[in-house]
């Protein structure tokens, strides 16, 4: 197969995964935000951070994606069963209430890339509801900061930790059961995401997926 036609059914391959990536957050979600309104993007990224390929989900979400996953990496150390969430601004956050969850994807100890989503979460807490607080001075004025907190380690949930950021930040989300409820749907997105590029990497090799991720 010529060169060029291969490149774009592997092209076709990983927007696929990104695009079942949002139709399985969009069924799971909980808040209107996401379930109708549809404001979140997802992405597949390779094993440094880069953007390999994106739905067309919402724009603005796609370039802070990538800036997320490699500042983030320049503090965390991913394992195999990790899944890090974040929306602080010193880490490519938009604003708060966009919040970032990022898997890493392992074939056995080697990291072939990541599977990323970006969802608004409708309350995050802040000064006022809504989390989008024209007035605000400081960056917890606007809501609930989550540094990168990792809510699955080694495959083990940490929902109470998590459940701790919503509920005692100085300016609390006033709807923390909704937060985690998208948080969870976010999670099947990314399980979703990583199975489907494991199935692409089983089928056709380590070495011809990561090659198309760096031609692309």
């Amino acid at each position: 197969m010529p060169y060029e036609a291969e490149l774009e059914l592997f092209t076709n391959r990983f927007m696929s995964i990104a695009e079942n990536m949002g139709a399985m957050l969009q069924r799971t979600a909980f808040s209107v935000n996401i379930k109708e309104r549809l404001d979140f993007s997802c992405a597949l990224l390779d094993e440094n951070g880069n953007l390999v390929a994106n739905a067309p989900h919402i724009p603005v979400h796609l370039g802070g994606l990538s800036v997320c996953v490699r500042e983030v990496l320049k503090k965390v150390e991913f394992k195999p069963g990790d899944t890090l969430v974040t929306n602080h601004t010193g880490f490519g956050g938009s604003h708060l209430p966009d919040v970032t969850t990022i898997s890493p994807v392992f074939e056995g100890k080697d990291l072939i890339g990541f599977v990323v989503n970006r969802a608004h979460h409708s309350e995050i807490g802040g000064i006022s509801p809504g989390s989008m607080p024209p007035t605000a001075r400081s960056l917890v004025e606007e809501g609930v900061v989550i540094a990168p907190f990792l809510l699955v380690e080694n495959g083990i949930a940490n929902w109470t930790g998590m459940r701790k950021i919503f509920t005692e930040a100085p300016y609390p989300s006033r709807n923390p059961e909704e937060n985690l409820a998208d948080l969870n749907a976010a999670l099947a997105a990314n399980k979703k995401g990583a199975d489907a590029l494991l199935e692409l990497v089983e089928h056709f090799g380590r070495d011809r997926v990561k090659k198309f991720f760096k031609a692309l």
